[in-house]
């Protein structure tokens, strides 16, 4: 991971507004699926990923994107919603099964000038190990649930991770 990888946050009203810059990872995304957990608790009816400056995404990332989809407060309408995605995001998003789950905003949206990004807090994040590898095989199972592709492209990582996690209690 590059020292420019990361993933900023912010609250603007009952959305959670949520920007990778470089690429999107399990090193800089694990922390985001209990923040939004904490945000939606509180009150968060959304989720906006802001794909602008985002130059990739890892599968964990995508897990962490399927898990807002599919465990967000499921109010009337989709509660994840795309923003700035290129063709190559969309295609990335459209091949792991995540179109039908999620609002792709067309055009070109900026955020909010005096919007304050911050890194997701270490609340947030794995503190062990075991509950890294744990995020990890969650935020694929999350992504293998979607289709059968997926449960075929990632089973086999799943298994691993399982495996790896028995034999390390």
């Amino acid at each position: 991971m590059l020292e420019s990888d990361r993933i900023g946050v912010a609250i603007i009203g009952q959305n959670v507004y949520v920007k990778p810059v470089g690429m999107a990872t399990q090193e800089n995304s694990l922390g985001i699926p209990d923040f939004l957990d904490a945000m939606f608790r509180a009150g968060c009816t959304s989720v906006s990923f802001d794909l602008s400056e985002c130059l990739g995404m890892d599968s964990t990332f995508l897990g962490v994107v399927a898990g807002a989809a599919t465990v967000a407060p499921h109010l009337p309408g989709k509660t994840v919603i795309i923003l700035n995605a290129g063709d190559r995001a969309v295609r990335t998003l459209k091949r792991v099964g995540l179109i039908p789950l999620v609002c792709i905003h067309e055009e070109v949206l900026e955020p909010p000038e005096e919007i304050e990004l911050r890194a997701v807090d270490f609340v947030h994040l794995p503190r062990t190990e075991r509950e890294r590898l744990e995020k990890i095989k969650k935020l694929h199972e999350e992504l293998a649930r979607l289709n059968d592709r997926n449960r075929e492209m990632f089973g086999s990582f799943i298994a691993m991770l399982a495996a790896e996690l028995k034999q390390n209690r």
